[in-house]
């Protein structure tokens, strides 16, 4: 089962954790506009960097990986 990284899900975790994009951004080490663009789902962010951005909310990977093959149906 194909999953990618669900920046909507990312988004909805970070603002329910109370944290801006730049706040994870500077966690995460990398630009607020990097934060943003993986949330629009722009640019997908690399399993290292979507496994920061997790920890960055406190949360586990697994709960922004979205189902590829429910998309595509």
């Amino acid at each position: 089962m194909p999953r990618t990284f669900s920046g909507h899900r990312f988004r909805t975790a970070r603002r329910a954790a109370g944290l801006s994009a730049d706040e994870v951004a500077t966690r995460i080490g990398r630009s607020s506009w990097s934060v943003f663009c993986y949330e629009r789902g722009s640019v997908r962010p690399s399993i290292a960097i979507a496994d920061a951005l997790a920890d960055a909310v406190g949360r586990p990977l697994t709960d922004f990986l979205a189902d590829d093959s429910k998309a595509a149906a």
